[in-house]
């Protein structure tokens, strides 16, 4: 009983749906949620997209630090799309920021009532991805929007061995 009640303490502290202290944008590909605009600058400080992704940042219009951390992830979902080569129709996601591993595994635990040590994770019921800022990487965000492609391409879901391969080779190419 005491682990049950833990867990909706912990859904609630962390519950994604907007809240007066969360704050929403959205995407042509996502709907980004965080908790304060710190925690949104240190993601952006941190998902670094080197030259290549780089580039197509100048073609979107980025007038604030929301705006900039958007496209960066549109960026990647559409490199990632074209790794794939899988263009799933009505492509949109949620990516949900924490601050650290901690609260990524403590939502974990809520939802699913396992301990993990993941820093982030992709929720196949809910669309949604939640990443650690503290460890928020190109190669991690990629890994993860791959599971979320493949998740939006099949009609019938692959096996999670395939499921995973497919996110790690999105990680591998897309960070190339």
């Amino acid at each position: 009983m005491n682990r049950l009640l833990f867990g909706i303490f912990i859904l609630l502290l962390l519950c994604p749906l907007p809240s007066a202290a969360e704050t929403e944008g959205k995407s042509r590909y996502v709907t980004l949620r965080y908790s304060d605009k710190e925690l949104l600058h240190d993601f952006n400080d941190e998902l670094i997209l080197g030259r290549k992704l780089s580039y197509y940042l100048a073609n979107k219009t980025i007038v604030t630090v929301e705006d900039e951390v958007l496209a960066k992830l549109d960026t990647i979902i559409e490199k990632a799309e074209t790794v794939l080569d899988m263009f799933p129709d009505k492509l949109h996601i949620t990516v949900v920021l924490l601050p650290t591993k901690n609260e990524v595994g403590a939502m974990y635990f809520a939802k699913y009532g396992k301990k993990v040590n993941h820093i982030a994770y992709y929720s196949l019921q809910e669309d949604t991805i939640y990443i650690s800022v503290d460890d928020a990487k190109l190669k991690v965000v990629a890994h993860e929007i791959g599971h979320a492609i493949v998740d939006h391409y099949f009609q019938v879901r692959p096996p999670y061995t395939i499921h995973e391969l497919l996110a790690q080779f999105t990680e591998k190419h897309v960070t190339e």
